[in-house]
């Protein structure tokens, strides 16, 4: 699946992870209890929350992911916005940058 959507802010507690298409989710994937990418049920302890994001019809869609997908989506976010930050450029304090390894340590990669 081709990752296509990104939120332009980053939500509070939550790494905007890109996603698949909004309109390839399912409701089980656009509320969260499925993983966004590989569609493995979720729990609250096995979720990563990919950021609430607003869907065309006006409505919110909270999705998550499985450790494991969302340490993919974090590496490749990673790997758009530090070319771009400032931040990234100079040190290893952007807050994006450490909670995009965090997630990809914790997704195995």
């Amino acid at each position: 699946m081709a990752e296509t959507t990104t939120p332009t802010a980053t939500p509070t507690g939550a790494l905007p992870l890109p996603l698949p298409a909004l309109g390839m989710l399912s409701d089980a994937h656009r509320r969260g209890s499925r993983c966004a990418w590989c569609s493995t049920p979720l729990t609250a302890e096995t979720a990563v929350d990919a950021g609430e994001r607003d869907a065309e019809d006006g409505s919110h869609i909270f999705p998550r992911g499985c450790r494991r997908c969302a340490g993919v989506a974090a590496y490749r976010l990673l790997q758009e916005h530090a070319p771009a930050c400032d931040v990234c450029k100079v040190s290893a304090t952007c807050p994006t940058a450490v909670i995009a390894v965090r997630l990809i340590r914790e997704g195995g990669l």
